[in-house]
């Protein structure tokens, strides 16, 4: 799929910036670019570039020295390719895009003929990535605009308008793409974007005013400084930047609405952000704290010493603390720095708060039943909370600290649940209530994900009810040990035909051939009983109404083992995978899809607990379980397999481990191992569809028609699709069973481009499109 297709939404620097990140995916077999160079012969992007930094921070430009502006000659940025200058460019930092104007691809290719000032860029051609057209020439603005691998545009050939489209590309990469398409663009369409948009060039100019001068005429800036004089009284010119940075932090009159701009698009303008950290003229003046981005700055220093102390505290003391901190923070997630990604210890205290305020407390009950059942109605919410927090993180010093602060909160939280499922098992006699998976009903198809634990199940569920999927999640207890080639069997239709032997690493047999139970051979079973095998990932129609199918989808206990308490980062993904897993198979064809699993897992930042236990008591031996030899009295609980009662299984105390510095392992006694989720998925009543079908205006009326099959679906108009707080009407109306919508918008948004959105009763953005206030 093209960028123009992927990207028909958005900007054409989006556009851009995805191309050129997509130059640093490395071929199969192939190493990863350690750069990407970006030559342009006639210095036709050179405007943009300098719009580009603020959200490319992996950009840098040839030309003299200024690091400030990420610009230096071909040895700079040779160092910069090489991490020889950290200040600037850090080892972990991400490869860099080099932007070289005024040379030619074929100036480097000429090896010892290529100019002195530029032989250090000549062998990053082999260890890096040139970004150019499939047919290798460069890409030209022209090109990349109208090219099917860039936007997909479509441009009238003549010098005029050539000559416009270059006089106002910076402006045009600001434009929705989707707002261009349709038509052929001509010089008209190009002198159109020329008028400024007073709110988004005070902004640009702030943001960057050097940038902004050079990429304006002598005519064009007095129309700006005039503008922003009669409509924000203060001169650009006259009174300098620090002056407009005063009245933003003050809010008065239209700064206010400029402050809110700014506020529903900060990536844009991160020059402000450093602006607003210089001495102001009226420094003695209050202003709001939050527009400040130095308080913020404080505050996040003052949070992270916090956390870093929180790793040294007893449990009850570290709950308290972080609430306490979450009470004093809190509200900075509502700041405008948060979207810049200048609140990052105040964005993890959110999940951590969550688990602070539910960690000093065990589950309830006394039995297995009662504990699993408490488990399964709210208690997973601690695992999500610690798993949201390690994935919050951006840095590994960030994570470091993060990670400490789970291990405060969370360790003493998991022993004890851990032991209370222990002991209620104990009181039952030493095993668990163990329960396969129920029959079942034609046109149902069995999704396999290794290792989902119930809070990830809570996750997928969560976000199928919202594709208008009709989702129940039950539980029940798996299996002594819990791993998968004990548990897994159980989770499908051919249990009868398997048993236990000597427990070789906790696998049972095939009743009749004592064949081991291997993943391979547990789907010829199936298979030899009807149930219709996809591949991995595989999204197949049944082949008939009464059939049942069998698939296994995703990498959760993989990337567990691999990954450690990484495997946090990865948790998303892989709930996606499974979510698009589960609506593809519906789409197919199958009535319903059930979601099993085997066991779910303990994963601890630091290491689980160790356990000592001796290894000439036990045969099999993983971290959370172990063989007993026969004869042998290890001074740990011992447990009956689930397939050969003879045969007694050793789990370790609590959350502990019989492998020092273990962060992710299964295969013990605890809810978050035991407590099996089971989800079946149908679909709803009629999914809802809506459409916009035309939008239309009549001066400030935006007329909107709809085609959808819910009259109570809403239109709204932002000046961001994405925010309900920059909705620029009174109040979002109903479709009604017209379909037809009339809203007014405020005269002082008469030419700005909008979005008008369609919403459901939830407030998600069914459709989209993007206009002009008050028509082209």
């Amino acid at each position: 799929m093209s960028a123009a297709t992927t990207l028909a939404t958005a900007r054409a620097a989006d556009a851009l910036a995805t191309s050129l990140q997509a130059a640093l995916v490395p071929g199969d077999g192939m190493a990863s670019p350690v750069a990407v160079l970006w030559t342009d012969d006639d210095g036709q992007w050179s405007d943009l570039v300098a719009r580009l930094r603020g959200e490319l921070p992996s950009l840098f430009t040839l030309g003299d020295y200024d690091p400030e502006h990420r610009t230096g000659p071909a040895i700079w940025l040779r160092c910069i390719v090489d991490r020889t200058l950290p200040d600037v460019w850090p080892k972990d930092a991400r490869a860099p895009i080099l932007y070289l104007p005024r040379v030619e691809r074929q100036l480097l290719r000429a090896g010892g003929d290529c100019p002195v000032e530029l032989q250090p860029l000549v062998e990053l051609q082999y260890r890096g990535a040139v970004w150019h057209q499939r047919n290798g020439r460069d890409w030209t603005v022209e090109a990349f605009l109208t090219s099917a691998d860039g936007c997909g545009l479509e441009l009238a050939k003549d010098q005029l308008t050539k000559a416009a489209l270059m006089r106002v590309l910076a402006r045009v990469a600001d434009v929705p793409l989707d707002a261009l398409r349709g038509r052929r663009l001509t010089a008209e369409d190009f002198d159109k974007l020329a008028v400024p948009d007073a709110q988004r060039d005070l902004l640009v100019w702030m943001h960057d005013p050097a940038a902004f001068r050079a990429a304006h005429s002598a005519a064009e800036w007095t129309a700006f400084c005039n503008l922003v004089k009669t409509s924000y009284g203060a001169h650009p010119e006259d009174d300098g930047v620090a002056e407009a940075a005063q009245r933003l932090l003050e809010g008065n009159g239209k700064w206010a609405h400029l402050w809110q701009r700014f506020c529903e698009a900060p990536q844009r303008y991160r020059g402000i952000s450093k602006l607003l950290r210089e001495p102001l003229p009226g420094q003695g003046i209050l202003v709001d704290r939050a527009r400040l981005p130095r308080e913020n700055e404080d505050d996040e220093k003052k949070l992270r010493d916090a956390f870093a102390e929180l790793a040294t505290m007893p449990h009850a003391e570290a709950c308290e603390r972080v609430l306490a901190l979450e009470a004093e923070h809190g509200v900075r997630r509502n700041w405008v720095w948060r979207y810049l990604g200048e609140s990052p210890f105040a964005e993890a205290l959110q999940p951590l708060a969550r688990l602070a305020a539910r960690a000093p407390k065990g589950l309830p009950g006394t039995t297995v039943e009662e504990i699993a059942a408490a488990y399964a109605a709210d208690g997973w919410r601690c695992d999500d909370a610690a798993l949201s927090a390690l994935a919050s993180t951006h840095s590994p010093a960030q994570h470091d600290l993060v990670a400490g602060a789970v291990r405060a909160l969370y360790l003493a939280w998991l022993e004890r649940v851990a032991r209370q499922f222990q002991q209620a098992t104990d009181t039952a006699g030493s095993k668990l209530p163990t329960t396969a998976t129920v029959p079942i009903e034609p046109g149902t198809c069995l999704l396999f994900a290794d290792g989902l634990r119930f809070d990830l199940a809570a996750r997928l569920q969560a976000k199928l009810e919202g594709q208008a999927i009709v989702g129940r999640l039950t539980h029940r207890i798996g299996p002594v040990p819990s791993v998968t080639a004990t548990a897994k069997p159980l989770a499908t239709t051919v249990v009868d035909t398997i048993e236990g032997a000597d427990a070789t690493d906790f696998t049972p047999q095939f009743k009749d051939t004592t064949q081991p139970v291997i993943a391979s051979k547990l789907r010829d079973r199936l298979a030899a009983r009807g149930i219709e095998i996809l591949e991995s990932d595989e999204i197949r129609m049944p082949s008939s109404d009464s059939a049942i199918g069998w698939v296994e989808v995703g990498r959760i206990d993989e990337l567990g083992h691999k990954l450690g308490d990484g495997l946090a980062q990865q948790i998303e993904h892989e709930v996606d995978r499974l979510k698009e897993a589960v609506l593809g198979l519906l789409d197919a064809g199958w009535r319903r899809v059930r979601v099993v699993t085997d066991h779910g897992w303990l994963l601890m930042p630091g290491g689980l607990p160790k356990i000592d236990l001796p290894h000439y008591l036990v045969g099999s031996r993983w971290a959370r379980c172990a063989t007993v030899r026969e004869g042998a009295t290890p001074q740990v609980a011992t447990y009956p397999w689930y397939w050969n009662t003879g045969v007694r299984i050793a789990t370790p105390l609590g959350a502990g481990a019989y492998t020092a510095g273990t962060t992710y392992a299964h295969g013990g006694l605890s809810p978050q191992e035991c407590v099996v989720p089971e989800l079946t998925f149908e679909r709803g009543a009629a999914a809802l569809h809506a459409k916009i079908a035309t939008v239309e205006w009549k001066r400030l009326r935006c007329v909107v028609t709809i085609s959808t099959n819910d009259p109570t679906v809403l239109v709204d108009v932002r000046s961001n699709w994405k925010l309900p707080a920059t909705s620029l009407v009174v109040a979002p109306k109903a479709a009604g069973d017209s379909g037809q919508v009339n809203l007014a918008v405020r005269d002082e948004f008469e030419g700005h481009a909008v979005m008008v959105v369609v919403l459901d009763k939830n407030g998600e953005v069914l459709d989209k499109r993007s206009t002009t206030v008050g028509g082209e």
